[in-house]
């Protein structure tokens, strides 16, 4: 009777996914802007909070590590991704919840590092950003983010309310 039913709920149900396109929510980026000048823009604000000066009296190798990193983003189509992974892990931090530094190959992405989702500064410790993304490997970015168990599900009811509850889901390895 069990799999009588199921086979009868499985008729019932028609989706179809597009393969070979993501679907991520929409992150409204202000007036004026596209996705790509937004991350821009919030990059060289993060840089100046991370170094104390602008992008324009940064070294060369800031510079050209940022830049490098954008065009990939940016190359790949991933702009909206950090716009809304940056969003919810600075709210995590604006609203006190205690929100891991960055672990696996996330942590050697400068622009996740500037832009406040991870904290460890991967010029210091020379980490490679491509191990990250790659252009010649084309995936979806993975950055393993880590909230404090006592109010993440904070986070989780931020992240519906934001983008909406069926654009959200939660992954766990055990």
């Amino acid at each position: 009777e069990a799999i009588n039913n199921t086979n009868k709920i499985a008729a019932m149900c028609n989706v179809e996914i597009e393969m070979g396109k993501y679907h991520l929510p929409l992150f409204e980026v202000p007036a004026g802007y596209d996705d790509k000048k937004y991350l821009e823009k919030l990059c060289k604000e993060g840089l100046e909070k991370r170094y104390e000066r602008s992008y324009d009296e940064s070294d060369d190798s800031v510079k050209e590590r940022m830049d490098y990193e954008l065009s990939v983003i940016n190359k790949m189509g991933f702009a909206y991704y950090f716009l809304i992974v940056q969003d919810f892990v600075n709210w995590a931090k604006d609203n006190g919840i205690v929100v891991g530094p960055g672990r696996g190959s996330a942590a050697g992405s400068f622009i996740s590092y500037i832009l406040g989702i991870t904290n460890l500064d991967p010029l210091k410790y020379d980490l490679l950003f491509e191990r990250f993304l790659n252009p010649e490997r084309v995936s979806m970015p993975d950055i393993d983010l880590d909230f404090a168990d006592i109010r993440r599900d904070e986070v989780i009811h931020y992240v519906e309310e934001k983008y909406g509850k069926d654009h959200v889901a939660q992954i766990i390895t055990f």
